[in-house]
């Protein structure tokens, strides 16, 4: 799943703002109508912030992780939920006390301590993952002349190969991929005060 979609349970719309209507059919609209709903949707979306908040998981992952840690309230189950699409709902109130935490987490450095952090690790993970893809092309080369197919591809490996292959695969470092932005904790706290409760989607 490439993404979460946080909804807010109820919402703080700004007067004089609409929700679009959705065309009927969407994807059979044309490029016109579809390109005017999805800007007037963002521009709804910009104005109430409480609606909707859009996180790629390589975005919402590491925000996940640090709400985990530092509202150390939440339920057990509430800190799994928050890592998947179950829909699971927390109230208003719930929203309402991570935003506190957040903002102290902004106020007194933690997010942006956290931001250096992730960018130290995410560059020393990239140089290690480098290091692992040149050893696969490596093993890629060998597959290629033991087979004589020049466009073999990792799965049809012989074996012995495969097996090295895949072991180096088991080693890269994922940390590579899920960037922690102090800017997305803010993001995310405009949403919190403005949702209403929120679900996890």
């Amino acid at each position: 799943n490439m993404g979460m979609d946080v909804y807010g349970l109820n919402p703080t719309v700004r007067v004089g703002t609409k929700k679009p209507e959705r065309p009927k059919d969407l994807h059979k609209a044309s490029r016109d109508v579809m390109d005017k709903y999805f800007k007037e949707e963002n521009e709804y979306e910009d104005k109430n912030p409480g609606v909707y908040f859009r996180n790629s998981c390589w975005g919402w992952r590491p925000l996940g992780y640090f709400i985990i840690e530092k509202c150390d309230w939440l339920t057990t189950e509430q800190k799994k939920h928050l890592q998947d699409n179950s829909g699971f709902e927390f109230s208003h109130h719930e929203a309402g006390t991570i935003a506190d935490t957040l903002q102290k987490m902004v106020d007194d450095g933690t997010a942006k301590e956290r931001e250096r952090i992730n960018k130290n690790e995410m560059a020393v993970a990239k140089e290690w993952n480098k290091g692992i893809s040149k050893q696969q092309d490596v093993l890629g080369e060998e597959a290629k002349k033991e087979t004589g197919n020049k466009s073999i591809v990792p799965y049809d490996y012989p074996t012995d190969i495969k097996k090295k292959w895949d072991d180096l695969q088991k080693s890269t470092d994922n940390r590579a991929s899920y960037p922690f932005r102090e800017s997305n904790v803010e993001e995310f706290i405009r949403f919190l005060r403005e949702c209403g409760g929120f679900q996890v989607c």
